[in-house]
């Protein structure tokens, strides 16, 4: 069992009366890259270095004499740093009362680099199960509609409007079929980077969603800039898009205000291509770092701004959002402008 918070975090293992390990978390499998079962009967000081005041084992002392022992501000090694905070070991008993090993908790600060770096990639963990088992699972239903979607462009030849639809559904089924072949054995910023007209990809998306906020009575209005293209791929950068947009459509279920806007912006001497999209919903709790609170009303828990981030971020560029609950939200994405000559 562990728990944290911002600045520390707790977790523990215990011992048998010979010190040989019997419980391992997951937190220390991460931070010394053992699994419990390859730790399990093995002498915990072959894994960490012993945990000592003075000479002696105080794990052992624990063990021998059945006294509990706090050691403040005690220091223990892990992979490229040290974890440094309060260490309690305290006895564990069998029924009759004998004792027959230790549990051992350590408060620590966040000073392992190992710890830190870990909790900082955590969520990129979680999204590749996620993502993975989305891959290997949408390309069924996929082809499905784009069946569908070829029928109604036969049988409504003269819809001009659903005919541009369907132009755009079958073009984003075969881009997002080609993303998820390739998806398992490349990363966000391996693949498929193009010379991108970030307003094109706009005038697109303002089409794809004029159904859902036409049917939310929600308000439109697209400004198109004139900034300068990107090098990005361009899939990905539309998903950025889309993931924002699609949370300000949800956090607005019966009418409100969406608006979009490109233009260039020069920051600490960088020009970027900036996508900035307001709202008028419920809005979210925006702590440090950007990172986000989702409200219950809204769908989702906010996964798909951290992608977005995430695809900002591989192509030098970064994820603002400023929001107050009740107010709305304003959202900037900027993607670096790389000029050529």
């Amino acid at each position: 069992m562990y728990s944290q918070s911002p600045d520390r975090f707790r977790f523990s293992f215990s011992v048998d009366r010979n010190l040989r390990i019997n419980s391992w978390s997951e937190e220390l499998e991460r931070i010394y890259g053992k699994s419990s079962t390859e730790v399990k009967g093995v002498p915990y000081y072959e894994i960490i270095p012993r945990i000592k005041k003075g000479s002696k084992d105080v794990v052992m002392q624990v063990v021998k004499n059945g006294k509990p022992i706090i050691l403040e501000e005690y220091h223990v090694g892990c992979f490229f740093g040290e974890v440094r905070g309060a260490i309690h070991i305290t006895p564990l008993r069998e029924k009759a009362g004998e004792v027959n090993g230790a549990n051992i908790i350590i408060n620590a600060h966040q000073s392992c680099i190992t710890w830190i770096r870990l909790r900082q990639s955590q969520k990129l963990l979680d999204i590749g199960k996620i993502a993975a088992t989305f891959a290997h699972g949408v390309r069924n239903p996929l082809n499905a509609i784009k069946g569908a979607v070829v029928y109604l462009r036969e049988k409504y030849a003269n819809e001009k409007k659903l005919i541009e639809f369907t132009k755009i559904i079958e073009e984003e089924i075969s881009r997002l079929d080609d993303f998820i072949a390739n998806f398992l054995s490349t990363s966000i910023s391996d693949q498929g980077l193009s010379e991108t007209n970030i307003n094109s990809i706009l005038k697109k998306i303002e089409v794809l969603t004029s159904l859902q906020t036409q049917s939310r009575k929600i308000e439109t209005n697209f400004e198109y800039g004139y900034p300068y293209p990107v090098t990005i791929n361009s899939f990905h950068l539309e998903h950025a898009i889309l993931n924002v947009l699609n949370n300000a459509i949800e956090s607005m279920p019966s009418g409100g205000r969406l608006i979009v806007k490109t233009k260039s912006e020069v920051r600490s001497g960088i020009e970027f291509a900036l996508i900035e999209i307001s709202d008028t919903g419920y809005g979210m709790a925006v702590g440090r770092n950007n990172d986000l609170t989702i409200p219950s009303k809204v769908k989702g828990k906010g996964l798909g701004l951290f992608i977005t981030r995430e695809i900002l971020r591989s192509s030098g560029g970064h994820f603002e959002i400023k929001s107050k609950k009740g107010v709305g939200t304003t959202a900037k994405l900027y993607v670096q402008i790389s000029r050529n000559g």
